[in-house]
């Protein structure tokens, strides 16, 4: 992730579209109930 942020904030002109949109479409549905776990423990605290 943080490879990909570096990429998209220093080197646009290397980004690739199709590249971006997998890791949307794949990579990031996976982590929306982990990142749900770790918002409803931060509540609890």
């Amino acid at each position: 992730m943080r490879a990909m942020r570096n990429l998209v904030a220093h080197e646009y002109d290397r980004v690739n579209l199709s590249t971006i949109w997998r890791t949307i479409h794949d990579d990031l549905p996976p982590l929306i109930p982990l990142l749900q776990q770790v918002l409803d423990m931060q509540g609890e605290g």
